[in-house]
């Protein structure tokens, strides 16, 4: 298992939002300069972002999506 990041996942999502909402006038190295992060490590989120479905519902938080793997493995034993 990889250690932990040292952003939020609240940090990651601001930080899309910020890139997004410049609407392609500012590159992923002045966004990622101003927040003080590396510009592949914001070009990674955002990918990341854009490959995430659509939820139909609200996201669920870090301690709902540990609670809904082990009821997965539960249910698979």
């Amino acid at each position: 298992m990889g250690r932990p990041s040292k952003y939020s996942d609240e940090f990651r999502r601001d930080a899309v939002a910020l890139y997004r909402s410049s609407e392609g006038r500012r590159t992923f190295a002045a966004v990622a300069k101003e927040i003080g992060v590396n510009h592949e490590t914001l070009r990674n989120w955002v990918r990341a972002a854009d490959a995430e479905p659509a939820a139909a519902g609200p996201a669920l938080n870090a301690d709902e999506r540990a609670e809904l793997a082990r009821l997965r493995r539960a249910e698979r034993e």
